[in-house]
């Protein structure tokens, strides 16, 4: 899963355009990726204190060494270079981590 937060520069409509039109495609295009869902958002409870979150990624493999394969790819390499001109480049800006653990409660 990756949290996404886009440029200050860029509109919500530009960013969700991109993500859609160029930014996924890119990663639903490599054949290690089972499940590549977009989720936007719209920062309902911020206090302010940080930037509100823009989108979520959710990219599901068959394995750890499945996306570690996606991961060694041009195609990827493709995709982090797209994601310069629209999100932050800090850890503010996109974070990824892997899925440990899923409770499902209802």
């Amino acid at each position: 899963m990756t949290v996404i937060r886009k440029r200050p520069e860029v509109s919500t409509e530009d960013f969700r355009r991109f993500m859609e039109d160029e930014y996924g495609p890119t990663y639903v295009a490599l054949p290690q990726v089972r499940e590549y869902v977009q989720y936007y958002l719209s920062d309902s409870g911020g206090d302010g204190a940080e930037d509100p979150i823009d989108a979520i990624v959710r990219i599901s493999f068959d394995s750890e060494a499945t996306m570690r394969e996606a991961l060694a790819t041009d195609a990827y390499r493709k995709a982090h270079e797209l994601r310069k001109a629209w999100m932050r480049d800090t850890s503010v800006g996109i974070h990824s981590a892997v899925l440990e653990r899923r409770v499902q409660m209802v």
